[in-house]
Formats: C-alpha cells, structure tokens, sequence
C-alpha cells in the first residue's frame, strides 16, 4: 500500500466513541444480548436474525420477496426501482417516493436472476442486467407515466470469453446517452451496448471480475472484484475460469484494482490498486470512492491525476477487527459520506472534508439486514437502501419455515441529523450485541486454573482436543421434532428416532440445543459461515442472486468466496495449534482405480471394519483427496473423501477412525479436526443409492460410531465434539428454516439438559476460539458469546455406547422396504394416485442421479425446492402434502413455485 501516490492512509474517528466505551463495562455482565430469542419478528417490533444481529431499521420498510440487490432513483424524482436477485423472472419493485408505497410489484422481467439497474437520463427507460438459462441478458423497458415499466426487448448476450454465462452486472449509461456501459463479469471486461442498434458493439478487457461502472465525462471507471491480472511468479488460483491472484497459504485473493477506460478510444488508459474486492463506488466533485468490501476501506480517487489520495479505513468501533464489508457508498448534504456496511446490518455517515483531512465518523445508521446498495432521493432529502437479506427467511409458509422463503426490503431513511445519529448508533451496538465487546476480548489473566471453558481466550482450558463435524442440510424439526422434549414439532419430523437413533441418544443425553441456527442459505454459503465465522459481500450477493459464476460449497473452489481472515483451521495453524481437516474444502478425489458405485464402497467399509471377508475395490490410500488452497492441502488427510453422495459416510468415519487409532497409538492427536460427512444430504430416491432413510441412518451411525471412538479412548478426558450441519435447506422448520439440530459432546457439558439460549454457528466458533485460545478471525467471532452455560466443571467420563441402526443402510431406492422398516419410516403407496405420483417423482430423480454422485460430484445443481418435495414424498408418503402446498404436486408444478426459484446454480 505504501506505493500508491500521495497516499495517506486514515482511521476515521469516532465522534460518539467515548459516550460508547463509557458504556462497556455496564454491559459486559450479560449474558448475551439475544437470550432466549427465537429467530423471527420479536415482540417489540424488531427481527431477530440466524447470524447474531437484531434488526431495528430506521425509517420506512418495504419488505419485499426475495433479495433485493440494487435499487435507483427515477431521474423524474417520482419513483424507485428495487431490484431482486433471484425472483423467477418477477424481479422488479416501483415504489412512489412520495407516499413510500409500492405502486408496482413483481413486474415481469423474463430472466431467473438480475443484478444490474440503471435509468436512462430521461427516466423513460430502464434497464436490467440478469441471466437466463445461463445465457447474459439485458433487458429493456419502457417506463409509464406512473413509474411503471414494461419490457420491450431483452439482448441475449455472448458467451464468456472462459465459455458459459458472461455474467453481466452493475452498469451505466454512457456520456451521450447513446450507449450502456456493462461489467462482463467472466468475460473480465467492459461490455458498450450500442443502444441504436441493440447490439454488444465492443469488449474492452479490464481486470479480474469486473462489477461496478461510474462514468465521469468520457472517462469509465470499473471496479475488477478479483483485482489485476496474475502476471508470472503469482500464485494463483482459478475462480469461475480465471486464475486470480491469492495468498499462497491461505488461498483468498490478494488484490483489488479499478480500470480507468478513455470511451473515445476504448481502451484502458490506467489500472489503479485499491483495496481488496472492490464493489461500488460514487462520485463527489473530482473524487471518486470506492468501497473495498473485502479490507474494509474506502479508496478516494483523485479523477484528475487517478491517483489514490486517501484510504479510509472503516471501523463501527474503536479497533474492530476486519468484516464490516463496505459494499456502496454515496455523498449526501456536500460532506457527509454514507458508507453501507453489509456485515453490520449499518450505514456509517462520515464528515468528509478533503482528502487532506481526517474523515470524521459521525455514526451508524440500522438497517435491515445486509444494506448492500444506496440510492439518493433529493427530492424528499432520504436515503433508500436496499437491504439484501432484509429481514430473513421470514415468507408464510403456514406453520413451516424454509430458508427460501427469503424476504428482503427496500428502507427509505431521512437524511440523519446528529441527534438522530447519537440514538441510532446507540441501537447498532445493541443490535450487533458490541456493548461489552472490549471485556469479552479482554487480555487472558495469568495463574487461572484451568476450567472447562475459560471466561478469556487464553486462559487455560481443561479441554485439549476439538472435533468439528460439519453435516448437510437438515433443519431441527426434521430430525429432532419427535423428541418428546423441546421446542419440535413432529408432524414435520422425516428422520426421526427409527432412523436417528443416535442423534437422539445424543440429543437426550448431551444439552438439547432446541434454538440453535446456522446463517448460510445453501451450501455455497453455508460452508463459508461454519469454517470462516463470516460470508464476505462476493458470495453472499453470489448466494442471492444464482451463483452464476461458481458454487463454493463442495468440489468446486472459488478463492474470492473466502474471508481475507482466514478459516477456523488457518487461526489455529497461525497461533501454533496443531489442526487436521477430513473432507472439508477438498477440490478432489481420485485414484487409479474405477470410482464406481454406493454398493462398491459400502462393500470396502465392510471389510474395512471387519464385517466381511474379501478384498477392497480401492485400497485406503489409492484414490487422495487434495484442495487448491496450500494451507487446507499442507494439513489435509488424503485418504479421507470430499464430497460425493457415493460414498458411504460410515465408510468416511472408517477412515477417520482408523487414522484416529494411529494418533492414539501414537499420542499425537491433533488440537483441531474438522470432518466433513455429507450424506445426510441424500441422493432422493435416484436408483444406485440408498433411499432418503438410510442415507440419513447413514450419516447417523457415522457419527455415532465417532463419538463412541473419541469416548472410549484416552482422548475422551479433554475432548469436545461439536457437530452441525452447514445449512438447513433440506426442509422446513416451525420455528425457522435456519433451526438446525446442532450437538455439544464432552465430558465437560452438562447432561440431560435442554438449553433454549439462542445460538448460531459462530458462537460454536467462538466456543472453540474460547477452548484452544485463538484470537477471533473477524467482527463476528468477536461479537460472539462463547456458550459458557452448557459447561460444567465437574466432568462425567462416561462413555457414549454407539446405537445400532434400526433400518439397513444399504436398503436401495427401487427395492422394496426391508420386513424390519417400520411403516411410519418407509409409507406405502396404497392409492393409483400416489402410485402415479411415485413414478412421477421417482423419475425426476433418475433424471438427476448424475449430480448426486460420482469423483466429482455437483453439489445442489439440482432444484432445492423440488429436492425437498422429493424427499418429503419418500418419508411422509405420495399422499401426504408438502408443508404449506394444500395439496400433493407433481415435479412440474413444484418447479413453477416461487420456491422454486430461490438461489441455486441450477438455472445459470
């Protein structure tokens, strides 16, 4: 950073910061700032999130389906457009300015997901970028009297220079009004949209992940997210077929630029580096800001010399660490900078006097949930953001709740005064629970005697080892519902006591969290917040709005999908913890022998443990699992799989436990493990594999043959295993589609208790953070409370016996149920109806095996929404409704449900 000219690099001060800190140590005795919130609207009016924030918005909301991604202002000053990620083609929202309503909703676009938005100067045209059928689209309006638009045509763009969806994002209206400017985003470069004729007349190459476009006179500057060209000696990695420049441990990328693009002659006149993942930017006078979502500053471009003259670092409170992820910012009132803070659910307002001066913070503004773009509205003096995640997975679904029925909103919020900003900052720090947050970070005391888990990170634990079990998809309700405690419902119960018998056991013997959650929304997402603690701006708009360039949630990779702090493992390789991954951020596994089927390795785990005579199809060791990311590969176990539904996850824990009887042997047992068993996912009910049941039985025995391992063996005394699944997207929950049945086993918790604190994922991090004495990675594991009220100082080493399956695991879809398979596991068709409907469903699933199995299989490339309504069927019976559908549906309609447009790679 030091070589960017005439730079000065400013933390901006806090101008209500000593009134806050005041404050510290009056909240530093609570025990977290949610209690026993469930996830939902709150009595008082506010929301409480499944990532570890309240939401109190300021102004007016206009909550809106789906996940709004941009938002603009009629240049008539009348109307705004809101638009939506991922809407199924009904994307678009036209609000009044005047009146705050909405005069027009769902209006038609013709494409599956959207990002870009841009009026003409007149206001009598609007624009959209999007995708359909992974082909680029940008569709054209015609905009009413009203503010209502309608199509009149829609480009289909080329393919990407790397082949497939070029992606088009944020654009911009050219100088003279005659042509659209376009970050190509797989193309890497900067698409002119002749508007005359309707035609891509041109490409300029940029850099890496092109995203926003200002124009200023004839001059373009374009934000590259994935930052320069790799040049030789980098290291890179690919993300969506572009090698992109990363730090050659920890595998994020390291760069971050904005190409200066001279429109008289289309080319690149100056690259300038910036922060890390550049998104949006603004202009005030000759400067131009831009947010880096990814270093948590603002770059201040001098647009006369296109140097960066200032660097603003952004932080919500006195040395917070980096996540507050900056995503777009605007000038209001001459010199007040308005920066969105996706991360902190937050608008931070600045008094920006020159780049010579130090920006003053003035305070944070609440929104909805991930603010992560700004329109000004001069007219009516307020500002409108559009709130991506809004306020969460909060759809009618009658009484059940799934994680697509996302519910986003549009805030409009006067321009704050300083009384105004005093208050609302007040309420940031409640809402993001940072009161206190210097005494939970406190410096470790010395002479502490070790306990369970200290009150400091640092202080001695009398815990050594972690096992983190990371599992996929299922939400509390379907596997716990039927406990006969806690807060379930078993009417929406398909895996329970006869095919869950551990996880019940577990469930009833260790605490009972009935109100913990996980943030991710799929599993592109959801991998990121239960090994990073955070889901930096990239994915999380990538997750809203189709995962059109990659999907990060299992054999693929994308570097730009990770946090520049680094994952669970990376903290503790970095602070002399020893660490081991089984499975997680695998990128491949492959060996000289065929790969073949289910039945073939479920045959080699019956060797394997000792349950059959014979020889292994692939001999432990022949086929390696290996990751592009050096600090995941320098400490992964080779002969553990990724990814694949093909693979038994009991034979997945036969690996691990022979490795784990190698490090009792050898009395080097890692500090942190983390595995991954995916197979509570399941194949549905695809010939080849094992029905829904018995894969769930499956990943229940795996896991249960672990814990009994760890607990049998000299390990057990200063053990703890945590368990969770990465996303609760496999059904629904009467709570909320975030629920999920998460387990705490140790000697050192309490048994036979039902807590109903509330939870989430990065608090579990935070516990391990608290156990092993690791420093938290960001703003979110720091906010945190480690979950201090399950531990109990005085251990019971009584050891977990392992319950047998109670179905057979290799009982296969097309094979009649086993005699011992009771009826309520395995319901029969008794109807020509639900037979029908069997066939029905049984052959959408045929027609989807591929993308369940195999070396390399794609996760969640099949519809979610229809994956759900198929496993449904399979547990509940073809006669029995899916939740909230009033009646049985064949896969056709399911897919013409608005449910079933919610985010996956399936479409683009």
């Amino acid at each position: 950073m030091g070589k960017f000219k005439k730079k000065k690099k400013l933390i901006a001060g806090l101008a209500v910061s000593t009134v806050l800190l005041g404050s510290v140590s009056a909240y530093a005795a609570k025990d977290g700032a949610f209690g026993s919130n469930l996830v939902g609207r709150q009595p008082n009016g506010s929301v409480q999130t499944a990532d570890n924030h309240l939401l109190t918005p300021a102004g007016k909301q206009i909550e809106i389906p789906g996940s709004p991604i941009s938002v603009a202002v009629n240049p008539n000053g009348k109307t705004a457009a809101a638009l939506i990620g991922q809407g199924g083609g009904n994307a678009l929202h036209i609000v009044d300015l005047t009146t705050g309503k909405l005069i027009g909703s769902n209006v038609a676009l013709g494409i599956s997901s959207a990002r870009g938005l841009a009026y003409s100067p007149d206001g009598n045209t609007l624009y959209v970028t999007g995708s359909n059928g992974g082909v680029g689209k940008i569709v054209t309006m015609s905009v009413a009297a009203d503010g209502i638009p309608s199509v009149t045509s829609t480009l289909s763009l080329p393919a990407a220079s790397v082949g497939g969806n070029i992606n088009p994002l944020d654009m911009a209206v050219g100088p003279q009004g005659n042509t659209l400017l376009v970050a190509l985003n797989r193309s890497n470069s900067l698409g002119i949209i002749d508007l005359q004729s309707g035609k891509l007349s041109a490409q300029i190459p940029v850099g890496n992940a092109p995203t926003s476009v200002m124009v200023n006179g004839n001059t373009a500057y374009v934000t590259n997210k994935g930052g320069r060209k790799a040049t030789t000696g980098d290291f890179t990695i690919n993300s969506s077929g572009t090698p992109v420049v990363v730090d050659p441990k920890l595998g994020t990328s390291t760069t971050g630029t904005v190409s200066v693009v001279d429109l008289t002659t289309n080319t690149v006149t100056k690259t300038i580096p910036v922060g890390l993942q550049p998104e949006r930017m603004t202009l005030s006078g000759k400067y131009l800001f831009v947010t880096n979502t990814n270093s948590d500053t603002v770059s201040v471009i001098d647009t006369e010399t296109n140097d960066v003259v200032q660097t603003i670092d952004i932080k919500p409170y006195p040395d917070a660490p980096l996540g507050s992820a900056p995503n777009a910012v605007k000038m209001i009132n001459g010199n007040q900078l308005v920066v969105s803070l996706g991360r902190d659910d937050a608008l931070a307002v600045y008094d920006w006097n020159g780049p010579d001066k130090e920006p003053r913070l003035k305070g944070l503004v609440p929104t909805a949930s991930f603010p992560d773009d700004i329109a000004i509205d001069p007219a009516n003096n307020q500002l409108l953001i559009a709130n991506l995640d809004g306020v969460g997975s909060l759809g009618d679904t009658g009484n059940s709740h799934s994680v697509y029925r996302q519910v986003g909103s549009m805030s409009m919020i006067p321009f704050p005064s300083d009384d105004d900003l005093h208050k609302m900052t007040d309420q940031v720090y409640t809402n993001n629970d940072w009161f206190g947050i210097k005494n939970r970070n406190a410096e470790p005391r010395h002479n502490k005697k070790p306990v369970a888990m200290p009150e400091r990170i640092g202080e001695p634990s009398t815990i050594k080892h972690v096992f983190y079990i990371i599992k996929e998809n299922r939400t509390y309700d379907q596997v716990l519902g039927d406990l006969g405690k806690g807060n379930g419902d078993p009417t929406l119960t398909q895996f329970g006591q006869n095919v869950t018998p551990n996880f019940h056991q577990i469930a009833n013997t260790f605490p009972l969290l009935d109100n913990f959650y996980t943030g991710g929304v799929q599993s592109a997402a959801g991998h990121q917040w239960v090994t990073q603690a955070t889901l930096p701006d990239y994915e999380d708009k990538a997750s809203d709005s189709g995962n059109v360039r990659s999907y990060p949630g299992g054999n693929q990779s994308d570097p730009m999908a990770y946090a520049p702090t680094g994952h669970i493992w990376d903290n503790a390789v970095a602070h002399n913890v020893s660490a081991a991954v089984f499975g997680e951020n695998a990128t491949n596994f492959s060996g000289p022998e065929p790969f073949w089927g289910w039945t073939t390795w479920y045959n080699d785990y019956l060797i394997l443990s000792g349950q059959k005579q014979g020889s292994l199809h692939v001999p432990v060791g022949d086929y390696k699992a290996t990751s592009d990311i050096p600090a995941v590969n320098s400490i992964l176990y080779k002969p553990f799989p990724t990814n694949t539904q093909s693979i038994p996850d009991v034979y997945r824990a036969q690996i691990f436990l022979d490795k784990f009887n190698d490090y009792v042997k050898n009395d080097n047992l890692p500090q942190l493990m983390t595995m991954w068993l995916p197979d509570d996912h399941t194949a549905s009910t695809a010939n080849g594999y094992p029905t829904p049941q018995a894969m769930v039985a499956d990943n229940d025995q795996a896991v249960g043959k672990i814990v009994d391992a760890i607990s049998h063996s000299p390990y057990w005394k200063d053990s703890i295993i945590y368990v969770t699944e990465d996303d609760a997207q496999g059904g629904t929950d009467h709570v909320d589609g975030h629920r999920e049945p998460a387990f705490v086993i140790s000697p050192w918790v309490k048994k036979g208790v039902t807590d109903s604190h509330y939870w989430t994922t990065t608090d579990m991090i935070r516990s391990m953070e608290q156990i092993l004495g690791l420093p938290p990675m960001n703003q979110n594991d720091a906010a945190a409370d480690p979950m201090s009220e399950i531990f109990t100082d005085q251990p019971d080493f009584t050891p977990y016996n392992l319950v047998p399956n109670q179905i057979p695991l290799n009982w296969m879809n097309g094979q009649p149920e086993p005699p011992q398979v009771l009826a309520q596991v395995a319901p029969t068709a008794t109807t020509p109806e639900a037979q029908q409907m069997e066939n029905d469903w049984d052959s959408w699933s045929e027609k989807h095996k591929h993308d369940f199995g195999g070396p390399k299989a794609t996760p969640d490339v099949e519809n979610a929404n229809v994956m759900n309504h198929s496993i449904w069927y399979a547990t509940k019976g073809y006669d029995k409704p899916y939740p909230g559908d009033k009646k049985v549906l064949t896969p056709n309609e399911v897919e013409k449900q608005p449910a079933s447009h919610a985010p996956s790679p399936a479409d683009n």
